[in-house]
């Protein structure tokens, strides 16, 4: 393969994922409330504030109220912090909610809408506020040299005092209304105005309201999307969600998922979090294409050079003479004496048919072998008698005796 093609393929890509690393992030505008969604509306930069801004204590999970209720945590007064766009509740979830109540805890319930709108038999509940945010509207209104803005007012609440706070009205809720004579707090409203003919009328409306419940305390909001990173971040809103926080004090926060938007981000896998961040994608849809082109260009069958394939090489005698080295120098000679008679005795039985270790026919071998070799049979019998007293006998054979015995050997091979 061309190198210069690889180093191309490689320098591309390296520009690529720096260029869409560089380019700014697209903001999704979906409200999802999840622990770990980074955009405007999840609740990664939220939940990690709370959790150093709350001494008490604050942690995410993912359990209804039936579920926290029989864990014990109605045991010991908590608050429960519920954000959702359509909050529906079962009935068991309801139940579960007025014991978590009168057993002295606190509940906040932030959504857009609320279904069923009955929380208690003597207590309904009607919610009107922000399913989403438009980036669009704002920029529609400044155009319009409309006011983008909605102006919140914190009651007068000791130890606070009135303030204002400024939030889009594309984000904001428009209504929270309590029916069946329960008394209620407004801790948040907003006034809207209505123009007549002749005269300018107007009324409040409630954002954020409490209401004692036995021992406990509920709260309901319209403004789901204020307690998110976005809210958390701005700031000209998070002054407003820290004080609704801060009626919290000395309690633990726990804020439950179980009723966020199916949309709902998942447990993430390594390629999943890749997908996320637009840049990693275009990595991985780069890499890929750039693969299937290499299996388009270079995956055919190529001709090649059939290398030279090197006889191997013969070291048998390298060996022989590697072993026969170390009983030289080891002076092994009676066990190298009886290889080479071994071999000896192969030889002739091999060549000339002759057994030299038949006791009962070795005269006659031996004048047979003396007779092909043309030598004289006293001599040959000399020899191999030579040969066997050294076997048969345990004492030192020297090397001359070693040499002078092989000697013998090789000429009665060399005569044949």
């Amino acid at each position: 393969m061309n190198k210069r093609f690889l180093f191309f393929v490689a320098a591309f890509l390296v520009f690529v994922f720096i260029m869409e690393w560089s380019v700014p992030a697209r903001f999704v505008w979906n409200p999802t409330f999840n622990h770990r969604d980074e955009q405007p509306f999840g609740c990664a930069v939220f939940d990690s504030l709370m959790s150093r801004s709350v001494p008490a204590g604050y942690e995410v999970t993912k359990k209804t109220f039936a579920q926290l209720e029989r864990e014990g945590y109605g045991k010991k007064p908590h608050v429960f912090l519920v954000q959702a766009v359509r909050l529906q509740l079962t009935a068991t979830d309801i139940r579960a909610l007025n014991r978590l109540l009168k057993a002295g805890n606190k509940v906040f319930l932030t959504a857009s809408y609320l279904d069923p709108d009955s929380l208690a038999p003597n207590l309904h509940i009607t919610l009107d506020g922000s399913a989403r945010f438009s980036p669009l509207q704002v920029q529609a209104s400044i155009e319009n040299q409309s006011i983008p803005y909605d102006t919140l007012l914190w009651c007068r609440q000791s130890p606070y005092h009135e303030k204002v706070y400024l939030l889009y009205s594309a984000m904001t809720g428009v209504n929270v209304c309590v029916e069946g004579g329960a008394v209620c707090d407004t801790l948040v409203k907003r006034w809207v105005s209505e123009e007549y003919a002749d005269s300018v009328e107007g009324y409040w409306q409630a954002r954020v309201v409490s209401l004692k419940r036995g021992k406990g305390e509920l709260f309901v909001s319209s403004e789901p999307l204020m307690m998110t990173n976005y809210g958390i971040l701005d700031k000209e809103t998070n002054g407003l969600v820290f004080r609704l926080m801060s009626q919290f004090r000395g309690l633990p926060i726990v804020r439950t998922e179980a009723y966020t938007p199916k949309t709902e981000i998942v447990d993430e896998s390594p390629l999943r979090f890749w997908l996320q961040h637009e840049p990693l994608r275009w990595a991985i849809y780069l890499t890929m294409t750039g693969l299937l082109l290499f299996c388009v260009f270079y995956a055919r069958r190529r001709q090649r050079v059939i290398p030279v394939v090197k006889e191997p090489v013969n070291r048998s005698l390298e060996f022989v003479k590697l072993i026969g080295t170390l009983y030289h120098q080891k002076h092994i000679n009676r066990d190298l004496l009886q290889k080479k008679y071994g071999y000896f005795t192969e030889t002739l039985r091999r060549g000339l048919m002759i057994d030299l270790e038949e006791v009962e026919s070795r005269k006659e071998n031996i004048a047979q072998l003396a007779l092909r070799a043309g030598m004289a049979e006293a001599e040959v019998r000399m020899i191999l008698d030579r040969v066997d007293s050294h076997l048969q006998h345990n004492n030192e054979l020297t090397d001359a005796a070693l040499r002078k015995a092989i000697d013998g050997l090789d000429m009665i091979i060399n005569n044949l």
